[in-house]
């Protein structure tokens, strides 16, 4: 009687424009026990603990300058947020609120955006499909990304043209939250897609309407539009060197 060989299992998100998957599966569409369920998305499940925690705790944050003397929570919140001017007067607190900002935000609005459309969506596919530490890796190095190029942009600008308004108004409010990161990761999962170009141009649209319609910031969006091109530029290098299989455990 011949042996006969199980054919290997195939990957459902290696077929998918959108490689996203559901918030309980594995990387073969099966459903998950809860321990390994908990260990294949370390960083979500924590992020999102310690978000929710704080919002409920603290309150939300205020990314106004004015406001930040009015309560301990929003000095709180002020105190970790990133300022541009930081970049000048005090680089080292600009560099270590790369890694504090994006665990407070500025409304429900805000915090739920980032936990439905980022983390319950693309952050949580990507660290099932890729591993926690190139989630990590990926998700910090775009606020360092982030950080730099518009820390740069603004203190020059307002530094040449103190009088533009589009430069003024980066240094009127803080920045944070965890849009920033999740927008690396949805440039990581393009890397990863049949073509990366539909997850990208469905990012352009989105920005667009956000512009367009609800009406916020062209800061905003180019914040996002750099961040997503860190995270694909991040995943191309990870994915090009092999340097990913280091990371997933």
């Amino acid at each position: 009687m011949e042996n006969s060989k199980q054919a290997p299992k195939k990957k459902h998100t290696n077929e998918q424009l959108i490689p996203y998957q559901w918030f309980w599966t594995n990387v073969y569409g099966e459903r998950m026990g809860f321990v390994e369920w908990v260990k294949s998305r370390k960083f979500t499940i924590l992020y999102l603990l310690v978000i929710w925690s704080m919002f409920l705790i603290l309150g939300r944050a205020t990314t106004k300058m004015w406001r930040c003397d009015q309560t301990w929570q929003f000095a709180l919140a002020c105190d970790n947020a990133i300022w541009m001017i930081k970049m000048v007067t005090a680089p080292i607190d600009y560099i270590l609120s790369w890694f504090t900002a994006p665990f407070f935000h500025n409304g429900l609005d805000h915090i739920l955006f980032v936990t439905i459309f980022g983390f319950l969506m693309p952050v949580q596919s990507f660290e099932m499909q890729h591993g926690t530490k190139s989630t990590v890796a990926i998700f910090l190095i775009s606020y360092a990304v982030v950080g730099i190029f518009f820390g740069t942009l603004f203190n020059l600008g307002i530094y040449y043209w103190p009088d533009e308004v589009f430069f003024q108004y980066g240094f009127e409010r803080s920045w944070m939250g965890g849009s920033v990161g999740f927008y690396a990761i949805i440039g990581a999962l393009a890397c990863y897609s049949k073509k990366p170009w539909v997850l990208l141009g469905i990012i352009v649209c989105f920005e667009l309407i956000n512009l367009t319609v609800v009406g916020i910031s062209i800061h905003i969006s180019m914040i996002h539009t750099v961040s997503c091109l860190s995270g694909l530029l991040s995943a191309y290098f990870l994915r090009k060197t092999k340097l990913r299989h280091n990371f997933k455990y």
